[in-house]
């Protein structure tokens, strides 16, 4: 049926008059045109960076025509898309809303993402300013929103099913596996500097643990949606992103990562995500990219070693296709050759000429898994003297060959 978009702001005032819950009418531009909500709520310095933020949960590729429910810091809502035969023409959004209580708990782990950098009793009074409705009524609602929009009825066991069928990103989950997925569109850089520095400290120091709590939570953080694209939001979401992973990158060398390793994460997360045509993906592409590269510090945090052995580290690791010479490592490090060498088996606990082994083969198994290289080529370029050699310290530091390496790994991938 056709629907009236000029009957839009009646429908959005007359359901939150009734039930009390804010109501929004995102456009399909991703602005929000007309919202109804509590004084109380608005005046609270937290309710500005929610309302840009939750925007993002409603852009669809493709509509569905049934109410969605998502959930973020223990915030419910729901949206329902308006579309009208192929035409999207947005969407209402309802929320938040708390089944019960915040409780002291949740209020602490909130206040310990953010270091603290949050007003403890700002925070409460926004939280105790959202209604408290229960589940079964709030799918009710939902039941009268799209009939008002549709003058459509809906059995609500099949919205339930329809929800539980939904992609595992749209929903919230327990599985620590799928944790980061909840704050996935959260990950805003260049508004809120309180936000940006505790997650740039975070990826700085390798602290892949508290990643979860600052996804988890960033909902109600100070930061605010930019737009960096007036006229088209898919191209002002890349540009958001992109420069997010600029930022994170520099975080990253600033915590110990390689600056070669830490510009190639770069350019390849940036030339993935230029080529993607949704927000999900965007977005997910670049929590992707964040625990990526906190990963990598954190795994560099333990093996931490002298400035002088990282130094060794890093020039070994950007010339592994040249011929390393112990004497240009020396003269890099500013040390004698046999001083380095004894220094450099003191704190990795290898000699220097094995740690260049066993980095070259690490550089092979990659190539050998990523790309249809010869076995013979990927042994020169690592400037192994000939391929029986290369086959042989391969094989030391594998217990496979080359060829059994890539064949093994190669079946493993088809067969998942």
């Amino acid at each position: 049926m056709e629907i009236a978009i000029q009957d839009f702001p009646y429908i959005c005032d007359i359901i939150y008059r009734v039930h009390n819950i804010p109501v929004y009418y995102v456009n399909q531009f991703g602005e929000i045109e007309y919202e109804f909500s509590s004084g109380d709520l608005r005046d609270n310095p937290y309710y500005y960076s929610f309302k840009e933020q939750i925007s993002v949960y409603t852009y669809e590729d493709n509509p569905t025509d049934f109410p969605i429910f998502f959930s973020n810091s223990n915030l419910n809502f729901f949206f329902v898309n308006l579309k009208e035969t192929s035409l999207f023409l947005g969407t209402i959004i309802l929320g938040p809303t708390l089944e019960s209580e915040i409780s002291e708990e949740d209020i602490s782990k909130i206040m310990d993402a953010f270091k603290g950098s949050l007003n403890k009793r700002k925070l409460i009074e926004y939280y105790h300013s959202i209604p408290i409705i229960d589940h079964q009524q709030f799918l009710t609602i939902s039941l009268l929103v799209y009939y008002l929009v549709y003058h459509k009825k809906l059995d609500q066991t099949m919205v339930i099913q329809n929800n539980q069928a939904l992609p595992l990103d749209r929903m919230e989950s327990e599985n620590p596996d799928l944790e980061l997925s909840k704050g996935r569109r959260d990950l805003i850089f260049h508004s809120n500097l309180s936000y940006e520095r505790v997650l740039l400290e975070y990826v700085k120091n390798g602290r892949v643990d508290k990643l979860k709590d600052i996804f988890d939570y960033s909902i109600v953080g100070e930061a605010e949606l930019g737009l960096l694209s007036k006229r088209n939001r898919l191209r002002s979401e890349k540009n958001l992103m992109i420069t997010g992973i600029a930022l994170v990158c520099r975080a990253a060398i600033e915590g110990g990562l390689n600056d070669e390793t830490a510009f190639t994460l770069s350019d390849f997360y940036i030339q993935h995500l230029e080529e993607l045509g949704s927000l999900k993906a965007i977005l997910k592409l670049t929590e992707e990219a964040i625990v990526d590269f906190t990963n990598r510090v954190h795994r560099l945090n333990n093996e931490k070693y002298s400035p002088t052995i990282t130094a060794c580290q890093h020039y070994i690791y950007d010339h592994l296709y040249d011929d390393i010479a112990l004497d240009a490592l020396a003269q890099v490090c500013r040390l004698s050759p046999n001083y380095l060498s004894s220094l450099f088996k003191k704190e990795v606990g290898q000699p220097i000429s094995e740690y260049i082994q066993r980095q070259r083969i690490e550089e092979a198994k990659k190539l050998l898994l990523l790309t249809n290289y010869s076995i013979s080529d990927i042994g020169t370029w690592l400037n192994f003297n000939d391929q029986s050699y290369f086959i042989k310290i391969f094989k030391k530091y594998t217990g496979l060959t080359p060829r059994q390496f890539r064949n093994d790994h190669c079946s493993d991938r088809e067969s998942t």
